[in-house]
């Protein structure tokens, strides 16, 4: 009997351990990491027109076990606008290939009113949240 139990408990250990490559890898949604942090790569528009839409453009980075995921805009009043970049990265992996990837985040803004209006782009940056701001003029 003694036998028969221990190959059964190694049995569902094996079967256990196997399910993350049976059934892939676990992706998360995590904040970007904007790269290189002395230079991150925004582009924002310096002048754009009233109610027209516009592009803007993050770029993040990441290694062999992250992929690009999403971009959230929020609208935090007339003049104000948010942009965050989220990658996916795995949660359970055991390897990653050592290789730097970057990912282009694109975004569309509008702005009703004309004036100055603020563009802030929120990502990661080693273990801290980056805010970087930028400035459009609305005609």
């Amino acid at each position: 009997m003694t036998l028969t139990r221990t190959i059964a408990v190694c049995s569902v250990v094996l079967a256990l351990s196997a399910c993350s490559a049976l059934f892939g890898p676990n992706w998360a949604l995590r904040l970007g990491v904007l790269e290189p942090p002395a230079a991150p790569l925004v582009t924002v528009p310096d002048t754009v027109a009233a109610s027209t839409d516009f592009d803007v453009s993050v770029r993040t980075s990441g290694g062999g076990c992250t992929d690009i995921g999403t971009t959230e805009v929020t609208m935090v009043d007339d003049r104000t606008a948010e942009v965050r970049p989220w990658d996916y990265s795995q949660v359970n992996a055991k390897v990653c290939n050592a290789i730097y990837k970057l990912f282009t985040h694109h975004a569309t803004l509008r702005f009703a009113k004309t004036g100055i209006a603020t563009v802030r782009v929120i990502g990661q940056s080693g273990d801290s949240t980056l805010t970087i701001a930028r400035t459009v003029v609305v005609r």
